[in-house]
Parts: C-alpha cells; sequence; structure tokens
C-alpha cells in the first residue's frame, strides 16, 4: 500500500495498539490515540484516510467516536474499521456507520485484508470524485470561456465586437502610452447592393474575408473588431495608418472573393492625442471623418479635423433645437399643388415641410431635414406633418371645400415598426377622412431597404384606402425592377433626368425618359414629374405621355391658408394653368 496514507489507530490498550501497529508497518502513516477524544483532537489538525476503532473503549467508546465523526462534516467521509470482541458489536457498528469491523484476538491476514480493501474502496471513489471534481470545474471553465468569447465576438466573422473592441483596444493604449495610434473605421461603399445582387451568403464572404485580412496585418500591431453590419474599426500606429498600409492586405484579400472590382472601401480616421478620450469617443470621431466622403466617389479616406467637430456639434444643436421646435409647433406644413398636364387643372398636392423659427425666420428643409433624416428625428417630425395634414384636410371639410388628395411623406425608418399600418389608419379614422385624401409617398430607396416589410404594410394600406406613391423613382439603382415587384399606385419621376436648360432636353436623358414613361403608363401607373421648372422640360413631359406636373413652373410651395384659397378658386373654376403654366 501506499504509505502516504495515513491511518489512525484509536485504542485503549497499549497492547493492541502494538499488535495493530505492527500489522501496518510499512504500509501506512502510522498514528496512534489512546481514547475517543485524543482520536478527534488528531484528526482535527492531521490528515487520515482511515480510522481503525477499538467499539469498547473507557470513557468516550466508539460508539461516541462514531457519532461524532459523522456529525463533523470534514470527517463524515473517512472510513472507519472498528475493532471488537462481542458478537453484538459487530452488526451495531455497522448500523452507526462504520464500514467493517475485526474481531479480537486478532488475525494478522484477516486484519491486512479487511482494512486494505476499505482503503482502497475509499481512495478510489475519492480519486474518481476529484476526476468528477476536476472535470466539472473543465467543463465549467471551458463553457465560461466560449461564454465570454460569445460575449465579446462577432458571431459571423468571431472579430472583437463593438464594446469589446472599446476595452481591448483602451487596455491596448494605456500598455503604450509613448506610441503615436491612430484609430480607423470603415466600412463598404453600398453593402447591401451586393446582399441584393449576390445573396447575403456572398455578402458574408467578403465580411469573412476582410476579417481574415484583419487578423493577419494587424494582430501583431494594434486591435481590430467589427462594429455592426459591414462596419470595421482598427487601432493602428500612427506610421501604419499614415502609409495606408492596411490597404493592400484589404485588398488582396476582396480580391479573392471575386468581387473586389465592385467593392470600395472608405475609411475614416482620428489620430489619438488624448489618451484620456474614451475609445467611443475615438471612434464617433473616425466615424464623422468616414461620412464626410460618403457617396463622394472620388474620395475614400479622410482624416478627422475640427471643422468635422464643429459640424457635429451643429448637428447636435440642430437636433435638440428641433425638439424643442416640434413641440413649440415651429414647424408647419406648406402645400405644393400638382396639375393635370393635359387639362391644366389641380389635382393633387404634396405637403412639404417648413420650419418657422423664432429667430431665423422660415428655413427651408435642405438646412435641416438632412441631418434629422440622419440621426432618425425624421419619424416624429413625418409623423406630425401627417397629423397637421390631416387637421388641414378635415378644416376645409367642415367649410364645404372639396379637397383633392394630399400627399406625405412615410420615411423608410418608420417600416421597421410594427404599428405603423395601424397608427395611420387610426390617424385618418380620428379625423373622419377618406384615406384616398392622405395619399403616402415612398422613397424608392426604402423599397431597397426592407423590402419584405414594406410590401407587407403597402398591401395592409392599400387594402384600407391608401394610395402608395414611389418617390424619387428613377434616382436608385433598381428602379425598373421594383416595379415589377412592388404593387405602387403612382409613381414620381426623380428630375434629375431632366436639364434644367429651357431648350430642352439631351438626348441620353430624352432617351430615358421616352422608355421609363411609356413603361410604367402600360402598368396602368400614372406619373407625377415633380421639379418641373421651365416651359421646354413642360413640353418635353406632355410630349412623352406624362400625367402630372409639380414644381416652380406651375406653383410654388403654399402655406395652409393660400393653399385653401387656391383650392376653392379652383373649385369655382377661377383656376387652372394651360400647357405653358
Amino acid at each position: 500500500m501506499d504509505t502516504s496514507l495515513a491511518i489512525l489507530v484509536v485504542d485503549d490498550s497499549k497492547v493492541d495498539r502494538t499488535l495493530l501497529a505492527n500489522m501496518f508497518s510499512g504500509s501506512y502513516s502510522l498514528l496512534e490515540a489512546r481514547s475517543g477524544r485524543e482520536a478527534l483532537e488528531i484528526m482535527a489538525h492531521e490528515k487520515v484516510d482511515v480510522v481503525v476503532l477499538d467499539i469498547g473503549m473507557e470513557g468516550m467508546d466508539g460508539f461516541e467516536v462514531i457519532s461524532a465523526m459523522k456529525a463533523d462534516p470534514a470527517l463524515a467521509g473517512v472510513p472507519i474499521v472498528v475493532e471488537t470482541s462481542e458478537h453484538a458489536h459487530e452488526e451495531a457498528s455497522l448500523l452507526a456507520g462504520a464500514d467493517d469491523f475485526i474481531v479480537k484476538p486478532f488475525n494478522p491476514v484477516v486484519v491486512r485484508k479487511r482494512v486494505e480493501n476499505i482503503v482502497i474502496k475509499h481512495v478510489l471513489e475519492r480519486e474518481r470524485l476529484q476526476m468528477e471534481v476536476q472535470k466539472n470545474e473543465l467543463l465549467a471553465s471551458r463553457r465560461a470561456s466560449e461564454l465570454l468569447f460569445a460575449a465579446e465576438h462577432d458571431s459571423l466573422t468571431g472579430l472583437y465586437n463593438r464594446s469589446a473592441f472599446f476595452r481591448k483596444t483602451a487596455a491596448y493604449l494605456a500598455e503604450r502610452p509613448s506610441e503615436d495610434y491612430t484609430v480607423v473605421q470603415f466600412d463598404i461603399e453600398r453593402f447591401k447592393v451586393i446582399n441584393e445582387l449576390y445573396g447575403s451568403e456572398k455578402g458574408d464572404e467578403v465580411l469573412l474575408a476582410i476579417a481574415g485580412a484583419l487578423r493577419e496585418s494587424v494582430q501583431d500591431i494594434g486591435t481590430y473588431g467589427r462594429m455592426e453590419a459591414d462596419r470595421f474599426a482598427m487601432c493602428l500606429p500612427r506610421a501604419y495608418a499614415t502609409e495606408k498600409a492596411f490597404e493592400q492586405p484589404l485588398a488582396a484579400a476582396l480580391e479573392r472573393t471575386g468581387l473586389d472590382r465592385q467593392i470600395v472601401l472608405c475609411y475614416g480616421m482620428y489620430e489619438v492625442v488624448d489618451r484620456s478620450m474614451p475609445v467611443d469617443i475615438m471612434c464617433d470621431r473616425a466615424n464623422l471623418a468616414l461620412r464626410s466622403i460618403k457617396g463622394n466617389y472620388n474620395e475614400h479616406l479622410a482624416l478627422y479635423d475640427g471643422v468635422m467637430h464643429q459640424a457635429f456639434v451643429a448637428e447636435r444643436e440642430l437636433l435638440d433645437e428641433g425638439g424643442r421646435a416640434l413641440l413649440d409647433g415651429q414647424f408647419e406644413p406648406f402645400i405644393q399643388p400638382i396639375f393635370d398636364l393635359s387639362t391644366g387643372k389641380l389635382a393633387s398636392a404634396e405637403a412639404l415641410v417648413r420650419w418657422r423659427h423664432p429667430a431665423k425666420g422660415l428655413v427651408a428643409p435642405g438646412a435641416f431635414m438632412p441631418f434629422f433624416e440622419n440621426n432618425g428625428f425624421i419619424v416624429k417630425l413625418d409623423g406630425y406633418i401627417r397629423e397637421s395634414v390631416c387637421k388641414i384636410l378635415f378644416r376645409m371639410a367642415e367649410l364645404g371645400i372639396e379637397c383633392p388628395p394630399v400627399s406625405v411623406n412615410v420615411s423608410r425608418l418608420e417600416f421597421y415598426d410594427p404599428n405603423l399600418c395601424q397608427n395611420l389608419i387610426d390617424l385618418v379614422t380620428r379625423y373622419g377622412i377618406d384615406p384616398s385624401k392622405l395619399r403616402l409617398e415612398i422613397t424608392e430607396s426604402a423599397y431597397a431597404d426592407n423590402m419584405p416589410q414594406l410590401l407587407e404594410a403597402m398591401d395592409e394600406l392599400q387594402r384600407f384606402g391608401f394610395t402608395v406613391l414611389m418617390d424619387d423613382f428613377g434616382a436608385g439603382y433598381s428602379s425598373l425592377s421594383m416595379l415589377r415587384d412592388v404593387s405602387v399606385d403612382m409613381i414620381k419621376l426623380d428630375m434629375r433626368f431632366l436639364s434644367h436648360e429651357d431648350e430642352g432636353v439631351q438626348s441620353r436623358e430624352r432617351n430615358i425618359l421616352q422608355a421609363i414613361i411609356p413603361m410604367a403608363k402600360s402598368l396602368g401607373l400614372p406619373i407625377i414629374a415633380e421639379g418641373v421648372e421651365t416651359g421646354g422640360q413642360a413640353s418635353f413631359l406632355k410630349k412623352v405621355g406624362c400625367d402630372f406636373v409639380q414644381g416652380y413652373l406651375y406653383a410654388r410651395p403654399l402655406p395652409q391658408d393660400e393653399y385653401i384659397a387656391l383650392v376653392s378658386d379652383a373649385a369655382r373654376g377661377a383656376f387652372a394653368f394651360g400647357e405653358e403654366g
């Protein structure tokens, strides 16, 4: 046996202790106790693997020792072999909790074998339990590592996620206080096009190629992660970033996808100056630089500077001011009439927002709408304008004026709201308005952004009686294919097709319009051309079969009182535009 195992012989007879000690000598490390209390005292301080216990000792007998050991969690598992000369004690000791017994006078062979069997049984069980504990600890550690990895890493690429990138980069910079670093954010220009043309699996392949390139080129010199969607971030030594050394590995990885010529990466960089600045703010500044070149096909990299910061502060102030302005009723709808091109009569109108600022006067949409579209405030503003239009329609009904339909905008962001349809239905119901009087303009880009959910919402709204217009038709990359898939009621033509010169329309533009308009009409879709400013444009539109026109040639957007007066005059036949406006 293993002499590292300790056996405690407890007996008030020195002769018996000596006999047993001689039997176990060389096989165990021996401890001796002359009484039950001494045995408990020894076990409180020494490691004991098995106890050989005289059951009939004076004072504290063996039964009391067994009881005390079983009551102590530290001793309850220690195996006990009792020694007895009375047959009655054999069964009683086993019932009390002993593991086995040996009979006096001792038979050395039997004593050694019985003790050995008990020791082997308990040692093996202890080792099994220890292995089980170690296994469970290993599994728990592995599971904890998996959970930690999942919490810190992007599920597709395995790169650090947004929050982990912030933490790891902060620690990385703190460990290198004397080196100069640059934070870079980059994304793929029009990544959604890749997903739509080639499928999401190909899109994922592109993202994985980028992740692989970052691991190979950045792993040993900086940090990197995936922020969201196709947006990635890196923290690199300034010299490496300045030399744009990261571009070549990324380009090589994208080339292997077979789509390299169709993939354009745009980069925004922020040079780290203040190490106390939170990394998320550094990334915001790199993102501001990135946003400054979005859509600019001649620039693919920008460095953050003070001008961008001032623009960001101005944008934040504009958003804060916009929130107050909405509460104060500073936004109001201006209504621009739409005319039948063949008769010159008023046919419908579009509601456009104006900001009547208490200090700046009437502010045109171009000064604030781009900011509101980027930060999501447009959702609140569109909802406010829609309700304002319903109030105008209700007022006109009370005055007995038959009002033509007025179209209002529905932002692409609103189609992520599961309550959108019900909100629109509740709106016209609340004001008692025929839903066909409140037309809904949805920009063409929205159809590409969230097609399934948008089509479901459109179907519900059209079944209720709303008319849906596709706005900015022709501005996007997939207008023609959309007409096959999207059941709009009307289209509004993007007038970027038309030259603003009065001499007419250039040949390429003419050919495009001559193809689009007949195609739309063959599908039974009325066409509204907006932004018509010259007689030459109007003549050409009429020639190619355009149905309705909207623009400064015919009427500017009007405050609600002026618009109501115009509708009243038109109803009496006192107002109409001829062919040339």
